[in-house]
């Protein structure tokens, strides 16, 4: 039998953030995106710039090996997957702050003056979406519908620097087992 398909440069691209707004969240009663293309709720704010290393994503996975009485391995199961996503959000701004140090942990005055509390807290599942552009403007949109704030990094105070942090996702699983959904548009002909 033939092998399928073929090679198609159309396919290869590099990735940018949509132009405007590109890294989004929601609280987790929020409508959780299904396409490429609807327009994301009121409930989504723009987190602002991430830094020019872009977005990490990552996926861990531990397994364990089951032998026969021979000692050849037989089966393999995956007994834990973890997936992450890291970003350094660059603007000091409410949402992006609310993500870093806790929902609860920011407030705004009247005038748009800030308070930020440092402090220990479990961050609550949150909807992220990531809005994309690949080569020749075809769209990806990556979602996802559970996802935790688990890890801060280091901040930076200089004057060369920005005053950005990165901060780690992880995407905990959905109703449905799936962790992270990718909405790509199609390549055209």
């Amino acid at each position: 039998m033939a092998a399928t398909g073929s090679n198609t440069v159309a396919n290869v691209s590099t990735t940018k953030g949509v132009a405007g707004g590109y890294f989004f969240s929601a609280p987790s009663t929020a409508t959780v995106p299904t396409d490429y293309s609807t327009a994301l709720s009121n409930d989504f704010v723009n987190l602002g710039f991430i830094s020019e290393d872009g977005v990490a994503e990552t996926i861990e996975t531990d397994t364990t090996d089951f032998a026969d009485m021979n000692g050849d391995v037989v089966f393999t199961a995956t007994s834990k997957r973890t997936e992450t996503i890291k970003a350094t959000l660059l603007e000091v701004k409410e949402a992006a702050l609310k993500e870093i140090y806790g929902q609860s942990m920011v407030t705004v005055a009247t005038g748009g003056d800030m308070t930020v509390k440092h402090g220990g807290h479990d961050n609550p599942n949150r909807i992220y979406v990531l809005e994309l552009v690949l080569r020749d403007g075809r769209k990806w949109r990556q979602v996802i519908p559970a996802g935790q704030v688990t890890e801060v990094g280091d901040l930076s105070l200089a004057a060369g620097e920005l005053a950005g942090r990165e901060v780690t996702i992880t995407a905990n699983v959905d109703t449905t087992g799936v962790s992270v959904y990718d909405y790509i548009q199609a390549v055209s002909a």
